[in-house]
C-alpha cells in the first residue's frame, strides 16, 4: 500500500495490481456447485421437493395477492357511503357481473347498429326483410300460427236464408266433404272420396319423409327468425328517428310513458311554437 492512497474517510485503500489480478484469477477457477437435494425415495409419495426458485415464485405470487387484498381493504375502508351517480338506477351486479336492470332496452347488437349505421341503411334492411318474409309466407302454409302472426286470410260462407237455426246446425266437415280432423287445414284438404281411394302404399319412404319434414322445419324457423329480426330493425329505426328529432330545434321535455305508464318506452314532447 502506498502512502498517498487514502480513502474518503481517512482509510487506506489497496491499489496493488497483484492483489487485483489474484481476485480475478479466483473467479476464473471453477468452484464446486452446491446443488439442492432431490426428494428422497422414502418420501416420493409426496411429489417433487420444492426448490429455492420454486419458493421464490410462490412467495412473489403470495405477496402480490396480499398487496391487492390490502389495497381493496383500504379502498373499502375509505368508501363514501353517500356516493351516488345516475347509472346506479339502471345497473346492478349479479354474482359479480354487471347487468342492466332498466326497462325495455335494446340489446348490444341493436345498440351497435344505432351508433354505426344511419336510418337510410336500416330502412333498406327493413324493406329487404319484409320482402323475404312475404315470399316465404307464400311458399309455406300455416306459417302464421307458428310465427305468432295474425291470420292473413279467412274463409267466408254465405247462406241464402236468414234462419239462425240453419247457421247453428252448420257442419264444416259435411260442407267441405272432408274428415273433421282436416277442417282446420288451409292446404291439402282432401275430400272423403280421395281419402277412401288413396293407396297407402304410395307413401314416401321414411328417410325421404324425414328429409322433407326437416327442410320444412328449417324454412319455418327461418321465417320466425326473420320476423324477430324485422322487429329489432323497426325498434332501431324508431330509435334513430328519435335521436334525429332530439337533435333538432325546439323546447322539449321527457315523459315517462303514455298515460302515466312508467314501464313503457320514454316519450318526448315538444312545446308548441307559433309559426311565422
Amino acid at each position: 500500500v502506498r502512502a498517498g492512497d487514502i480513502g474518503w474517510a481517512g482509510q487506506r485503500v489497496c491499489s496493488s495490481p497483484l492483489l487485483l489480478r489474484m481476485s480475478s484469477m479466483r473467479n476464473a477457477v471453477k468452484r464446486k456447485t452446491h446443488k439442492e437435494r432431490s426428494q428422497p425415495a422414502s418420501r416420493a409419495k409426496f411429489g417433487l421437493l420444492e426448490k429455492h426458485k420454486d419458493y421464490v415464485l410462490r412467495a412473489r405470487d403470495f405477496n402480490l395477492k396480499k398487496k391487492r387484498l390490502q389495497a381493496l381493504a383500504e379502498k373499502a375502508a375509505f368508501r363514501n357511503p353517500d356516493e351516488f351517480y345516475m347509472k346506479m338506477q339502471t345497473t346492478a351486479t349479479k354474482k359479480g357481473v354487471h347487468t342492466n336492470i332498466g326497462g325495455d332496452t335494446l340489446d348490444n347488437s341493436t345498440l351497435a347498429l344505432l351508433r354505426t349505421q344511419d336510418i337510410g341503411y336500416v330502412s333498406m334492411k327493413q324493406k329487404s326483410e319484409g320482402n323475404k318474409i312475404e315470399k316465404l309466407n307464400e311458399q309455406l302454409h300455416g306459417i302464421s300460427a307458428l310465427a305468432g302472426l295474425p291470420r292473413q286470410n279467412s274463409h267466408t260462407l254465405f247462406f241464402d236464408s236468414d234462419d239462425e237455426e240453419d247457421m247453428d246446425d252448420f257442419d264444416a266437415a259435411t260442407h267441405f266433404d272432408t274428415d273433421p280432423d282436416l277442417v282446420g287445414r288451409a292446404h291439402n284438404r282432401q275430400r272423403r272420396e280421395q281419402l277412401e281411394t288413396e293407396d297407402p302404399g304410395k307413401e314416401l319412404p321414411r328417410r325421404l319423409r324425414k328429409k322433407v319434414d326437416k327442410a320444412r322445419e328449417a324454412q319455418y324457423r327461418e321465417v320466425i327468425q326473420r320476423v324477430e329480426r324485422k322487429g329489432k330493425l323497426d325498434q332501431a329505426a324508431s330509435g334513430l328517428q328519435l335521436q334525429r328529432d332530439l337533435m333538432g330545434k325546439g323546447k322539449k321535455f321527457k315523459v315517462k310513458g303514455k298515460d302515466g305508464d312508467e314501464s313503457g318506452p320514454t316519450v318526448y314532447k315538444w312545446k308548441q311554437q307559433r309559426k311565422k
